[in-house]
C-alpha cells in the first residue's frame, strides 16, 4: 500500500509540473 501511495504522489508531481510547465509556455506564447 505504501508503495502504491508512493506512485500515486509522484504521478501527481510529474502531472503538476507538466500543467505547469504547459502553463507557462501557452503564457508565453500569448505575450509573444
Amino acid at each position: 500500500m505504501a508503495s502504491i501511495s508512493d506512485i500515486q504522489i509522484i504521478l501527481a508531481l510529474i502531472s503538476a509540473s507538466a500543467t505547469s510547465v504547459l502553463a507557462a509556455k501557452l503564457v508565453i506564447a500569448l505575450y509573444r
